[in-house]
């Protein structure tokens, strides 16, 4: 085996075995967390619900890559009755996934209504122009 190579080989593993022992306590602490945030984040996620996606992908439809930027950057409200009576802990955890939660999903439903439209729009024009 060539010195170059002898060499890349044990960078390579010096590498790869310092990566798994910086990842092993970050998988250690993901089975030690407080009941209160996993019961947070599984609280947001389900209240994000599918009740806007049609109004979405209308923006999306309607307002093409503006309706997707305006999902992304408009902070949606948090239901305040979900967090009356609950530790610190669990209105962050909540708060902080329900909007990204939120603010994923309309993205999702207004991009798809820009490519729906979009589409749309080409085929119309490849109709009108030949």
């Amino acid at each position: 085996m060539n010195p170059i190579s002898k060499y890349t080989t044990i960078m390579i593993t010096l590498i790869l075995t310092s990566i798994h022992v910086l990842m092993l306590p970050a998988e250690a602490m993901k089975g030690h967390m407080d009941p209160a945030v996993t019961r947070a984040k599984i609280d947001a996620v389900r209240d994000v619900g599918r009740g806007g996606d049609l109004r979405w992908f209308a923006y999306g439809a309607g307002c093409w890559m503006f309706a997707v930027i305006h999902a992304g950057v408009n902070d949606p409200p948090v239901p305040s009755d979900r967090l009356l009576g609950k530790s610190p802990e669990y209105v962050n955890t909540y708060t902080d996934t329900y909007k990204r939660s939120i603010k994923i999903r309309r993205m999702e439903m207004s991009a798809i209504g820009w490519g729906v439209s979009l589409g749309a729009t080409l085929w119309l024009w490849n109709i009108f122009t030949d």
